[in-house]
């Protein structure tokens, strides 16, 4: 007590370091909306729609909650859950955040940066590893890193266009010389809808589109053929089957329409079934078109995002119609590639989408929730053939790409982290003791009310992922609507950080998160719904 007692001036000037730093955190944080108005160019922002009340502070993360300050509820700082994933990377919960932090303090003492081609250090070779166990098992045999997912793709379309000029007799008349005054044109096999980056050639390799439109990208000439595939969803507690125009079957044969579970939608005996016979018979028609229509351009790549398409508007795309589609190029030698980039790493509920398809790609991209949302890192994946077609006695027949941050020491270490955690079932809790698949983390009643709610349009249900679009008409619809803007502001003062695709909505959690946590989520979810609905009916006896 005579300690305590004498000191006393040193616990009170202490206390009043403390106060002093924590009021000048409470100021920076008031000023912070203002400043990062002037001086921030935020992405996939129209900054006149978000006035200053509306940017979000965040102070600090843990696990999937932000730390948000609010001013106007007198310097509160407040959780958020982030459902959206911090544009789908986050996976980690607030143990595995710590675990990441440690391991990667130590690899950036211990190497810093070191450069890769011709080196080995123990974080890339482990990670290279992994991903070949996991991943990779059973067709890739190499590991090329970069840094995002972007790169990932033009990466992949390099050494996809390769294989085929191998295969095909193309690259030996170049290496002899018989093709140097030819030009040689290649063109992507494609879906619309799908999504796959924002640089340049990423750009060509999908449909037109608001990320590709000449206000985004006028040297954009969209070098692909695109098909429209059909869709799942569920709406009013029921799977459903949505086909395009393009796909005219034979109307004696009735298609069945509707799957009594999500188990059916991914059966590998629907192959052998009429709609699989249709979808075989329309594949090969539109690929025989395209081979026999005389023009020079190669479809040297099948391009898909397996099962979602993410930033198309959450669509999940008929399982399938993208096996088939898959085993009629690889029969026609048109290499595969999968764009795992949002569905790699258990985001779907498996530690890759090829085991949900059934069938293998050639060539694949990974990052996002590969360093579990810590550090930039990507990865592709490929098969000995596509390594081969790149060998030879020139250092020109080399993949002649790279990246100064190839393979970071500090991302391969994140990634050896976060991959061996989220298959581990000590470490993630979700993991069924066989190792190879999520259990259901979305509430399957509280799923279907939604799905039957009248402003709801169609449900999306798989892994980590519960997307919905709203019923809208006219300008209402697709990516640059606001319909739902009200309802997110209400969803983020109850708790739930969200970002639209405009009347598309979603929640993401992680692989780690708890299925009671995301119960929640979908209660908040709804109840924000019912006022949401509220609200639009009393606005339309105003103005009737």
């Amino acid at each position: 007590m005579e300690w305590f007692d004498e000191s006393q001036n040193v616990f009170k000037s202490l206390s009043e370091i403390m106060q002093s730093s924590y009021s000048e955190r409470l100021r920076r944080l008031q000023n912070m909306p203002k400043k990062a108005q002037n001086i921030f160019w935020w992405p996939f922002t129209q900054h006149g729609l978000v006035p200053e009340e509306n940017v979000t502070v965040i102070d600090s993360r843990c696990g999937e909650n932000f730390a948000v300050h609010k001013a106007k509820n007198h310097d509160l700082i407040t959780q958020q859950f982030d459902a959206c994933a911090s544009w789908w990377t986050q996976g980690p919960d607030a143990t595995l955040q710590v675990e990441l932090a440690r391991d990667m303090g130590y690899s950036a003492a211990r190497f810093g940066h070191v450069m890769f081609p011709e080196n080995v250090y123990e974080p890339a070779l482990r990670c290279a590893e992994l991903l070949l166990e996991g991943v990779g098992r059973g067709w890739a045999s190499r590991t090329f890193f970069s840094d995002n997912g972007s790169t990932a793709i033009e990466i992949a379309l390099k050494m996809a266009f390769r294989k085929f000029s191998s295969d095909h007799g193309i690259l030996l008349d170049l290496c002899n010389g018989n093709m140097v005054e030819k030009h040689i044109e290649f063109k992507v096999l494609a879906l619309n809808g799908s999504y796959h980056g924002d640089t340049l050639g990423a750009m060509e390799a999908q449909a037109p589109s608001s990320y590709t439109g000449f206000l985004q990208q006028p040297w954009y000439r969209g070098r692909g053929v695109f098909l429209d595939p059909p869709t799942v969803f569920i709406h009013s507690r029921t799977w459903n089957l949505s086909l395009p125009k393009s796909l005219q079957f034979d109307k004696r044969k009735p298609v069945n329409m509707t799957f009594s579970s999500q188990s059916e939608l991914f059966c590998g005996t629907r192959d052998v079934s009429d709609l699989g016979r249709s979808y075989s018979a329309y594949i090969s028609e539109q690929l025989s078109q395209l081979l026999e229509s005389g023009s020079s351009a190669h479809i040297g790549a099948l391009i898909l995002e397996p099962v979602i398409h993410a930033a198309g508007g959450m669509h999940m795309i008929d399982p399938l119609f993208q096996r088939i589609l898959v085993n009629e190029c690889q029969s026609r030698r048109i290499p595969v590639i999968f764009d795992e980039v949002f569905t790699g790493f258990w985001r779907l509920g498996i530690e890759s989408a090829a085991g949900l398809l059934g069938c293998l790609p050639d060539i694949a991209c990974y990052g996002k929730l590969m360093t579990g949302g810590m550090i930039p890192l990507a990865a592709i994946l490929a098969s000995d053939a596509v390594f081969n077609a790149f060998k030879g006695d020139s250092k020109l027949m080399a993949l002649l790409h790279g990246h100064s941050y190839s393979a970071h020491a500090m991302g391969c270490t994140a990634a050896v982290k976060a991959i061996q955690w989220f298959k581990d079932p000590l470490t993630n809790l979700n993991i069924t003791s066989e190792g190879r698949q999520m259990r259901e983390l979305w509430d399957a009643e509280i799923a279907s009310q939604i799905s039957s709610h009248p402003g709801v349009k169609r449900v999306v249900m798989l892994g980590t992922l519960f997307a919905l679009e709203l019923e809208a008409q006219g300008s209402d619809v697709g990516y640059a609507s606001m319909y739902a803007i009200s309802l997110l502001r209400s969803l983020r003062e109850d708790g739930i950080y969200m970002r639209p695709l405009g009347n598309v909505i979603y929640l993401m959690c992680g692989p780690c998160t708890s299925p009671r946590i995301c119960a929640e989520l979908l209660n908040k979810l709804y109840r924000g719904l019912q006022e949401f609905d509220q609200t639009k009916k009393e606005r339309m006896q105003y103005f009737c």
